[in-house]
């Protein structure tokens, strides 16, 4: 019996039940919401959430109350800080925190609500000293009417609204290839029953998409305009009337707008003023990729998980997708945009010769690239965050110096950047980069006159004295007080034995303010002296003051406040200065990631184990998709692996589908894989892991690969592929490249094959786009017969009694061989099973009828067996008419007629039959 704690949490036994029945009659939750008690000095759970909380700490749990009694786990201020990132960031759950409105007893109430989409909150726990290197963006949907879509986006970090109305199918095609594009956390749609809306939830859910759902009348368009007024950025010397975008003509996408800025709270923070931009989402502008591509072609990394202690339990491997293969960026900003970049592969023939212009000038320039990456591009700090600050007068002096600092970093870029003799590089970079500079000059020059940088070494940010006389005042007494402390610090050297600003120092920081330090193997010596207080000790050595240091610090303290006081009218005029340098900084911010991105990717081009080429692109419609010696730039990247290359040869008129066939793990989905990673890798401006690559724009790389069954959402692997096929079905268009992995495996042979039977066949007749097809129905391999478009391509293995060595090259025609029980005898099947498979599989092969074509071509061997199948039919036919009537003796000769008719056909798949009955 586990006995009640009669002072849990520091509450009596009353009190306790008091609680329990106050977290009782709190609304209804999910349990993928987690409600946190804030306590003072530390967070508390309770009920259904105890579990996940005492996992994540791995804490026992602990009962308060009598009956019912009522788990709880207690956290300090830094786990509690873990646990909501882990909750926020990484298992998309969303968290509420209540804190006590007054001392009265149970006056609990929501202050602090979040979810994945809606990170505002808890910026300051997530992103504090933080670097962002990912975009947290939440979308709304409404559905108007026959599957007219108004959708809205917000992007909070990088403050921008995106809206847009559009036709879509019964399936959301659209919105899925958006959903991949745009990467939401969280959805926000209206509530309500009908199959429509049925339909929309699911979709999201398969997309692992967090739904909110909110009442139909948040999506009214009431209050759209006054809210935008405040929040969209203007210039000081534009008037504050949103009316002047034409996205506000788009009614129903301005109410899913307004649903979003209520949802978000956007309006009830004034930092959000004056910060977001509005546009149009144009999914058209882009490669068509939808999640399942992402997910079957490793693009994208798996989220890892993290501990109490923040540390990831689960550790991707950089080579485990294609982001980890391309990202060398150093800056935040770099590695955002290059997120983006991959989710929105460009269409633009003209845009994508442009980047890969300027990653060959980079590749070719060892010196320039390697400043880049490792002196100019570092030094580099993320502009965003910052502006954004600025913009809401949110700022402090640091942060202004930051600023600073950064724009002071930039022309060591433009200088690298100038070495490189191209013209993109000139027009898309250098030439942009150096207007922003001479705009931000003033700033520059704002800040020099201002800010004393002769302080910003000890951690102090404060305006220069010659302002007024009395913050000259200020500061002489300042230099008094740090002249004593050199005092204190020469005499304590003096009394100890060290040496004066070498052995022992004076230091400051935030915590301590101003204290000596020591070397660890100095620290006996404190001990021996009762005159020094020890703070504490850390790796760089042991921190200790005296009684007059502390004295000195606090006298300090106060003439810094007074200082900072007295200062303010002038740095409010900074900040007042630099709030117009906002869009200026966010320009400067994506053109610096841009030249990260391009950077990140000449690196990963040239330091792969056989460098990446550059594609050969050709414009869209043009119908050529040729890659000689193609490789997965994963599989090459991991250690002990020898990759084996393979060509592929798609032209208009000629070759558009391949059918590949072989064995299991002989490097079918590899190959199919490889191609579409090298055509997403071009299509966003990188070089492909190919000795030669011909590449036409495509519209869209639609992709079904194996998949495993989606319980929890309701899903079998059948379902699924269904629902992803149907999607390549509707999206898929003369201009696209649709890659199709073991189609029909989750049902019956006979239903599986005659879907994917029926597919291939669409996609030959219909479509007519790039296809390559990847199955274990040799019959698919007809489709070669039917259609000259239809190429057949087969991987094979070389075989003993016991092993079987994959190949792992790619040629051409069909596969003559099942390797299944060859297979099972290497793994230990009994040998009776294993007769009884190959009796089987011989009945099922008319094994006999091969007797003399076994070693004929696959499409001979198939021709010859066709045509001996239907002497057979027709010849059953002629028998059943001509023995009506009978005797049983007539019949007994008319068989034997039957007989030898059968033999004097040529057909040699009908001799193999006749000898095995004569035998």
């Amino acid at each position: 019996m586990v006995l009640p704690e009669t002072t849990a949490l520091n509450l009596d036994l009353p009190q306790q039940q008091s609680f329990i029945r106050f977290y009782n009659n709190l609304p209804e939750k999910s349990p993928s919401t987690i409600r946190f008690f804030h306590r003072t000095d530390y967070y508390t759970v309770h009920g259904e959430d105890v579990t996940v909380a005492a996992d994540f700490l791995s804490v026992a749990i602990k009962y308060m109350g009598d009956s019912p009694k009522l788990g709880y786990v207690c956290f300090n201020k830094s786990k509690f800080e873990s646990f909501v990132r882990e909750l926020l960031l990484v298992r998309q759950y969303r968290v509420e925190v209540y804190v006590k409105a007054s001392q009265k007893s149970n006056d609990w109430q929501l202050e602090y609500k979040g979810s994945p989409g809606n990170l505002t909150q808890f910026e300051e726990i997530l992103f504090d000293n933080v670097q962002i290197d990912f975009t947290n963006s939440v979308m709304g949907v409404k559905i108007i009417q026959n599957r007219v879509l108004a959708i809205s986006c917000v992007n909070i970090t990088e403050a921008k609204f995106d809206v847009c109305e559009i036709n879509d199918n019964e399936s959301f095609s659209e919105l899925e290839a958006l959903i991949a594009q745009l990467g939401p956390k969280e959805c926000i749609i209206p509530a309500g029953e009908s199959p429509d809306l049925k339909a929309l939830n699911t979709l999201l859910d398969r997309n692992g998409i967090l739904v909110a759902k909110l009442k139909r009348s948040d999506f009214n368009v009431d209050n759209i305009m006054q809210d935008l007024n405040r929040l969209l950025f203007f210039h000081e010397d534009q008037q504050r009337n949103a009316a002047v975008y034409s996205e506000t003509n788009m009614n129903d996408a301005m109410g899913c707008l307004q649903a979003l800025i209520k949802f978000l709270n956007l309006t009830g923070d004034e930092k959000n003023f004056n910060q977001f931009k509005l546009g149009t989402l144009n999914a058209h502008r882009f490669v068509r990729l939808d999640n399942a591509a992402l997910y079957a072609l490793n693009v994208l990394p798996k989220v890892a998980s993290q501990n109490a202690e923040g540390v990831s339990s689960v550790t991707a491997s950089k080579y485990s997708s294609l982001k980890g293969i391309l990202d060398n960026c150093v800056t935040p900003q770099g590695k955002r945009l290059l997120d983006q970049w991959i989710k929105q592969p460009l269409k633009d023939y003209n845009s994508l010769n442009d980047r890969l212009d300027i990653v060959e000038s980079i590749l070719n320039d060892a010196e320039a690239r390697a400043i880049l990456s490792k002196d100019n591009l570092p030094r580099i700090q993320d502009l965003m965050p910052l502006s954004r600050k600025i913009t809401c007068k949110k700022a402090t002096l640091q942060d202004c110096y930051r600023v600073y600092q950064t724009i002071n970093g930039v022309p060591a870029v433009l200088q690298t950047l100038r070495k490189i003799e191209n013209k993109c590089v000139r027009d898309m970079l250098i030439s942009p980069i150096a207007d922003i500079l001479s705009d931000l000059e003033n700033y520059q020059s704002m800040i020099e006159t201002t800010i004393d940088l002769d302080l910003v070494d000890r951690g102090e940010f404060l305006v220069k004295r010659n302002f007024d006389d009395e913050l000259k005042e200020l500061h002489r007494k300042k230099d008094r007080v740090g002249e004593k402390m050199q005092k204190v610090l020469k005499t304590s050297a003096d009394d100890l034995g060290f040496e004066d600003g070498k052995t022992i120092k004076l230091e400051c920081n935030d915590q301590h303010g101003y204290f000596l330090r020591v070397t660890l193997k100095e620290e006996p010596v404190l001990r021996k002296n009762k005159r020094y207080k020890i703070l504490d000790a850390i790796k760089g050595g042991v921190r200790f003051t005296t009684d007059k240091l502390v004295e000195l610090n606090e006298e300090y303290k106060m003439l810094n406040a007074d200082y900072i006081e007295r200062q303010k009218a002038v740095v409010d005029e900074i900040f007042e200065v630099a709030s117009g340098y906002a869009d200026s900084l966010r320009t400067l911010n994506t053109l610096i990631a841009t030249v990260d991105v391009l950077v990140s990717f000449a690196i990963a081009a040239i330091s792969a184990r056989i460098p990446y080429v550059r594609p050969k692109l050709h414009k869209e419609a043009s119908g050529i998709l040729k890659l000689k010696k193609v490789r997965h730039p994963c599989l090459e990247a991991q250690d002990d692996v020898s990759f084996i290359p393979n060509d592929v040869s798609f032209q208009q008129n000629d070759k558009l589908f391949y059918v590949i066939t072989g064995p299991n793990m002989c490097g079918k989905s590899t190959y199919i894989r490889s191609i579409g990673l090298c055509v997403l890798m071009a299509h966003i401006g990188s070089f492909v892991p190919c000795a030669k690559a011909d590449i036409s724009v495509v519209d869209g790389i639609l992709v079904r690969v194996g998949a495993d069954d989606c319980q929890l959402k309701g899903l079998s692997t059948f379902m699924l592929e269904m629902i992803e096929i149907s999607s390549i079905i509707k999206s898929a268009t003369s201009n696209s490249l649709v890659i199709i992995d073991e189609l029909g495996r989750g049902t019956s042979t006979y239903d599986g094959c005659g879907l994917a039977w029926a597919i291939a066949e669409h996609l030959v007749q219909e479509t007519k786009c790039f296809s390559l097809f990847a199955t274990h129905f040799h019959e698919i391999n007809r489709l070669a017969e039917m259609n000259s478009s239809v190429g057949n391509l087969h991987v094979t293995a070389v075989t003993t009694e016991k092993t079987i060595t994959p190949l792992y090259s790619i040629l051409e025609g069909e596969c003559d061989k099942s390797y299944g029980i060859h297979c099972a005898r290497m793994v230990g099947f009994p040998e009776d099973v294993i007769e009884d498979a190959i009796k089987y599989q011989k009945k099922l092969e008319h094994a006999s009828g091969l007797k003399f074509i076994s070693d004929f071509a696959p499409e001979v061997k198939r021709r010859i067996m066709e045509e001996g199948d239907d002497i057979i039919k027709n010849a059953i036919k002629k028998f059943k008419e001509d023995s009506l009537g009978m005797s049983r003796e007539d019949l007994h000769k008319k068989k034997i007629e039957f007989r030898t008719e059968m033999g004097a056909e040529e057909n040699l798949f009908i001799k193999g039959l006749l000898s095995e009955i004569e035998s």
